[in-house]
């Protein structure tokens, strides 16, 4: 039992570290937007924002690498606790749960944008023309009839389209939920057969085939599952060195731009073959980087200290919420702050200001909104969809 817990520990430990890097990645987008479009025009560094985009480094703010850690996270996280039981019950019960898991802390938050919005407490606009983000910081929050928007996105357009009008984390809302559906039909369609490792085998293929890595990455977390059990009772050294090859590769692949633009990258100088598979570095990159932890008990020690087990808890909270609190205090800050202070002494203090901010505030959503969201959507399943375990009815006295 005990070794089960560490593996939820270490593994929230991960979730809680990407979820803080995809709100580094948005800060630095709203501020230091060169950083990712590579053009030196709008540099607010002396280049140096650029020159971080393009190195290695810039894994660290790189959001669709996260975003792969995540899914990877889902596939394997959602299928460990069926390889570890064996019981349908348990894919019905994730299935028939999950939409409302999530929805409740979606729902809130666009609804938090709403007011926000009704209230005039977004200063995104000024804040994309002062540094040269208007592209992807100065259109949020800016469409009509906002109520009637709401109300469709409520309804279906964020959790099955990935609407992210209120919030430009919500894109990955629909392919969470979709290909968590995925993951429980495999489970349930592969339940009790021999042939369950050549039909993933098959599903990896399509992936493949159909250009589809984002749904990959949950067929690599089921894979996972697969991994720990053959690595059970294996020499901790030999996992170890592999864990200590996987790792570094992966953070490598993980710095591919998202943008595509090589110019003046690592990624500038592979081969025409190589770069025809450009779409999966991320995507094998989350596997590797989430199968190293797998593989190193010492990886697993580091990720669950106290401070990344705090993050893990309040993950799903931090990555929906920061958006707001960039486009709202932080921009609201740097309006009074950049001309008395200068941008780059300004945006330090930001960071740190807005970090704490949403520590506090993504701990109070992940108690009051996320939690009874779990809760509410486990009573639903129980009250009902779960099956009665009632025993059978006996003959009435006196009756064959």
């Amino acid at each position: 039992m005990e070794k089960t817990v560490n593996k939820i520990v270490y593994l929230d430990g991960i979730r809680g570290v990407a979820a803080f890097l995809v709100f580094f990645h948005h800060f630095l987008l709203a501020f230091f937007s060169a950083y990712y479009s590579f053009d030196i025009n709008a540099t607010n560094f002396r280049g140096w924002d650029v020159r971080y985009g393009q190195s290695l480094f810039s894994v660290f703010s790189n959001g669709n690498f996260c975003v792969c850690i995540f899914f990877v996270l889902s596939g394997f996280v959602l299928s460990r606790k069926y390889f570890q039981s064996q019981k349908l019950e348990v894919v019905i019960s994730g299935a028939q749960r999950r939409f409302l898991r999530l929805y409740v802390p979606v729902a809130s938050t666009m609804i938090i944008a709403y007011l926000m919005i009704k209230a005039g407490l977004f200063f995104n606009a000024p804040v994309s023309h002062l540094r040269h983000s208007e592209w992807w910081f100065g259109g949020m929050w800016d469409f009509p009839e906002p109520l009637q928007r709401l109300w469709i996105c409520l309804k279906f357009s964020t959790m099955f389209g990935g609407d992210s009008a209120f919030d430009t984390s919500l894109w990955t809302m629909a392919i969470e939920f979709t290909d968590s559906l995925f993951v429980f039909a495999f489970l349930a369609f592969t339940h009790n057969t021999k042939n369950r490792f050549v039909w993933l085998i098959l599903v990896f293929l399509y992936s493949k085939f159909t250009i589809s890595p984002l749904l990959a990455t949950f067929v690599f977390g089921i894979c996972i599952t697969y991994v720990e059990q053959i690595i059970a009772g294996r020499s901790k050294y030999l996992l170890s060195g592999i864990a200590l090859l996987l790792f570094p590769l992966s953070l490598i692949l993980g710095s591919y731009p998202s943008t595509g633009n090589t110019t003046g990258t690592f990624f500038e100088h592979l081969g025409h073959t190589l770069l025809e598979y450009k779409e999966w570095f991320h995507t094998v990159g989350a596997y590797f980087l989430v199968l190293s932890f797998v593989l190193s008990k010492n990886l697993q020690q580091i990720i669950s200290l106290k401070i990344f087990r705090f993050l893990g808890y309040i993950s799903f909270s931090f990555y929906l919420l920061h958006p707001l609190i960039i486009g709202s205090l932080s921009s609201w800050l740097y309006l009074k702050m950049h001309i008395p202070l200068g941008h780059n002494r300004s945006v330090v203090y930001i960071f740190f200001i807005t970090t704490g901010f949403c520590l506090l505030v993504s701990w109070l959503m992940a108690k009051y909104i996320d939690d009874p969201g779990i809760r509410l959507s486990k009573y639903v399943y129980n009250r009902w969809f779960k099956k009665s375990h009632t025993p059978p009815l006996s003959p009435s006295p006196g009756h064959d």
